[in-house]
């Protein structure tokens, strides 16, 4: 019973033919089916975890996986209760998808909650790379708005989410990150510097540092560069274990949609207590990278 992990993003991107030059031809994930206008991709498995929609950029929607009907049932009478419009679906938007709940959050984001049908339990990860630079699966997301982001992280543990970490600059919050499953973060909400930028990243499973260096070989290898990383979140400030120390790495689609590439995300009890840190501007750089003294200066600034 509850909230898994996230089980699919659809991203809008300006053209399909362009984005598969990426997500097919240097990630490597398989194409389930396409027609004029999405393309379904899956990391492996007949389930689509990423669908590319024509469009321009940034998230058309994304779903969370739930283990069957009683948990769609029991999020969509907390909706009902608190006046927020949702609807069911057939679940045949994509394959894999199963039995859906569709509602907004109060940033606007689509989110779903899907079951994943009779052959699978949806939201669940596989970290296993077979000795392949493909992403072994969908991992997280992050997602930007104008919304307060207390109000985000209350409606978010309102429907099953948990608190992981907050973080704060000069005294004000600035981002949040929550759990469905019991790893580190599962999604995460930060205010926009940009008004119209509605996603910071759609996040990969990576396995290892060995298959950090696989990855990174094909970047290579195929005229592409990270953004940043790969390297350690430190959220706090100098612990390598904890909320907020997951390892990274950042590359920009053709379309300037963020893809990070996750892996060694602790898993925490569903009451452990949440991670606040408040920090001085200039220690951003310190939070969101332990193992260097740098950011890329569009980390924190450009979104999708």
């Amino acid at each position: 019973m509850g909230i898994n992990r996230i089980d699919h993003a659809a991203v809008r991107v300006g053209d399909l033919g362009k984005a598969l030059a990426w997500y097919e031809d240097v990630l490597g994930l398989t194409v389930l089916s396409r027609d004029a206008d999405t393309v379904h991709l899956a990391c492996r498995g007949k389930a689509a975890d990423i669908t590319l929609v024509k469009g321009t950029q940034s998230l058309e929607n994304f779903t969370f996986g739930v283990d069957d009907q009683e948990d769609l049932d029991r999020v969509e009478s907390i909706l009902k209760k608190e006046g927020v419009a949702a609807e069911r679906l057939n679940g045949d938007s994509r394959p894999g998808e199963g039995a859906t709940l569709k509602f907004h959050l109060p940033s606007g984001h689509e989110l779903r909650l899907c079951t994943g049908g009779a052959e699978r339990r949806a939201g669940v990860s596989d970290f296993d790379a077979k000795g392949s630079h493909i992403p072994t699966d969908m991992d997280h997301i992050n997602l930007l708005g104008e919304v307060d982001p207390a109000v985000m992280r209350d409606f978010l543990m309102m429907i099953g989410f948990k608190s992981s970490l907050n973080i704060s600059v000069g005294g004000q919050l600035a981002g949040i990150w929550l759990r469905g499953s019991a790893y580190d973060h599962d999604i995460a909400y930060m205010r926009a510097v940009r008004p119209s930028d509605r996603l910071h990243h759609v996040a990969f499973a990576v396995e290892d540092g060995n298959h950090y260096f696989r990855l990174s070989d094909r970047l290579m290898e195929t005229g592409h560069r990270w953004e940043f990383g790969p390297g350690r979140h430190n959220a706090g400030l100098g612990k390598s274990t904890g909320f907020g120390t997951n390892n990274y790495a950042y590359a920009f689609d053709p379309f300037g949609n963020r893809n990070e590439f996750s892996s060694g995300m602790e898993q925490f009890a569903d009451d452990a207590t949440p991670l606040d840190v408040d920090i001085a501007p200039e220690q951003l750089t310190d939070v969101m990278n332990g193992w260097g003294y740098e950011m890329a200066e569009t980390f924190m600034t450009v979104g999708s």
